[in-house]
């Protein structure tokens, strides 16, 4: 049968062909998080009230795991997660897995901000000392940010092509949240996902941009304990032994060389000692020096190549002083950081939509450490940053008691993360 269009008005042979747009048009994102701004504060503001240290995280767990039960189409997965949450947020229609990951652990740090909801609280950690705690590095405002993106899309449910993988990372702060879910299997049976995504806030940025880094972002996390060993004796008379407090000394000048003149400028690299440690009296020379010290690099080969010349050098520096072998404890830690070049360039197609022009930033690449990037070993990954703070804002730093962000930066985040997962699901069909 032909269908003579001439015998239609005008009007609904438009409607006709605009259909099809209509139906592939993009979730009012801003709307979806705007609507539910109430339930975000609530959110942030409880759990920064209520903060807990890795591996403790037994109360946030469950108050993640009640808002989520909550959500319509989310579904609780079981397994060996410790104190981590996960969950799978069902779309209407086929389409791939999406991951989005939050942190969800405090620090050791007592609360300076006066706020209503500050953290009173305080544990106990090694050594039986007493400290407070504190979400001093925005864990709080990521977990609530999540839950809002995760009821956004469930509002959208119907037209969502896919699913979402909800991941409650616990320990983040100590490098073992991410590794305890992966050896668990998280991204087993049938939970691959296509790509990871991840926030955090951050106090170098600017309320209502968003900051990007393709490549390589984060640091390897190494660390070493090294015990420089000598001749104890009589400060009068050094000559008749080894003197480790000179040793020491040299050493450490010698790992400062070491970066400058044997690693390739390109690679970043940086060896910080955070601990120097020996003797008891100023007359007295010890018969050993403790050093403990950071270790930061990017690439895999930079890594293992500072590594290496550190061996040489200790073993070498104490060669030549006629000291016995040094005990050198060298820890490979978290691994760096990869932003997958190509997803960051489609999340920031996202971000300049939602936000406008320029409001997607790029920031330097540093060596601070984020296990996220185990999770981006696996799939692509990006993990951006939301900024938090106004330009007549006092100067804030992550990990300090004073931390405290603009909560506008919220509703932000839940509506640019919401567009991020929807594209990614889009794209993935």
């Amino acid at each position: 049968m032909k269908i003579r269009f001439s015998r239609y008005p005008g009007w609904v042979l438009l409607l006709v062909l605009l259909l099809p747009i209509v139906a592939l048009a993009d979730p009012d994102f801003k709307r979806l998080a705007l609507d539910q701004e109430e339930q975000i504060l609530e959110d942030r503001r409880h759990l920064h009230q209520y903060p807990e240290l890795s591996l403790r995280e037994f109360e946030t767990q469950a108050y993640l795991l009640a808002a989520l039960e909550r959500i319509p189409g989310v579904t609780l997965v079981e397994g060996d997660w410790g104190t981590g949450v996960v969950a799978i947020l069902e779309g209407g229609r086929p389409g791939p897995l999406v991951a989005w990951r939050t942190d969800m652990d405090g620090l050791p740090v007592t609360e300076t901000t006066g706020l209503p909801f500050a953290s009173t609280r305080r544990d106990t950690v090694k050594g039986g000392k007493q400290v407070g705690v504190m979400h001093a590095c925005g864990h709080d405002c990521h977990m609530s940010a999540a839950l809002g993106i995760i009821r956004a899309l469930s509002e959208v449910r119907a037209e969502m092509p896919g699913r979402v993988l909800f991941i409650g990372e616990p320990a983040e702060e100590i490098g073992a949240g991410a590794k305890r879910l992966l050896r668990a299997g998280i991204f087993e049976d049938g939970r691959k996902p296509r790509v990871v995504l991840g926030m955090h806030v951050h106090p170098t940025l600017e309320l209502g941009t968003v900051g990007f880094c393709p490549g390589w972002a984060t640091g390897n996390v190494d660390r070493f304990r090294l015990v420089v060993k000598g001749d104890g004796g009589h400060g009068a008379y050094p000559h008749l032994g080894v003197d480790p407090v000179t040793l020491a000394a040299r050493m450490v000048l010698a790992f400062q060389s070491l970066i400058s003149r044997e690693i390739n400028v390109n690679s970043n690299a940086v060896i910080s000692v955070g601990l120097i440690e020996g003797g008891a009296k100023s007359n007295v020379i010890p018969d050993e020096v403790v050093i403990e010290a950071t270790v930061r690099t990017h690439d895999q080969d930079t890594r293992l190549l500072v590594k290496g010349k550190i061996e040489r050098t200790v073993q070498g520096l104490a060669m030549a002083a006629g000291a016995p072998e040094p005990e050198l404890d060298y820890h490979l830690g978290t691994i760096a950081g990869y932003n997958d070049p190509e997803l960051v360039e489609q999340v920031r197609a996202v971000i300049r939509r939602q936000l406008g022009d320029g409001m997607d930033v790029r920031y330097v690449a540093g060596l601070g450490g984020e296990d996220f990037a185990y999770f981006g070993q696996r799939v692509p990954g990006f993990q951006y940053r939301v900024g938090v703070v106004s330009p007549d804002d006092p100067v804030m730093n992550l990990h300090k008691g004073d931390f405290d962000p603009d909560e506008r930066a919220l509703v932000i985040s839940v509506e640019v993360g919401a567009a991020a997962i929807w594209d990614q699901l889009q794209r993935g069909q």
